[in-house]
């Protein structure tokens, strides 16, 4: 039998997931990022989010990590984007908590290692 086409709306676990064609993930163009700190940034919310808009000082914040995931932000916009871990996160080595800064025209992939661990992999700037 063959499946032509599947809603869910949790999630899914499996083995490995082999296909023919492409795998879309969830895209969010013209994102303003917002607050000054970790509690009032702009919440990512797709797998590829597209920031327009870098007023200085402001940015968003990544999801709670899940191992495996993977989150991609560019800055389109004109000022570096403070780019926070959710709360008790961490970015790489730096402390809990803290944003990583991506300089204006920076794109970078996000990697969750483990439920509070982002890893940058990728980093191209403009």
């Amino acid at each position: 039998r063959t499946l032509s086409s599947l809603a869910v709306t949790g999630n899914i676990t499996s083995a490995n997931l082999t296909t023919s064609a492409f795998v879309i993930n969830g895209v969010t163009t013209g994102i303003t990022a917002a607050g000054t700190q970790q509690s009032n940034a702009t919440a990512l919310t797709t797998s590829i989010n597209i920031v327009t808009t870098t007023n200085s000082g402001t940015g968003v914040i990544l999801p709670t990590a899940v191992g495996g995931m993977m989150i991609s932000v560019i800055n389109a916009g004109g000022n570096s984007l403070a780019v926070y871990p959710a709360t008790n996160g961490v970015i790489n080595s730096q402390s809990a908590n803290v944003a990583y800064s991506l300089v204006a025209g920076g794109r970078l992939q996000f990697v969750a290692g483990n439920t509070t661990q982002w890893y940058t992999l990728g980093a191209t700037y403009a």
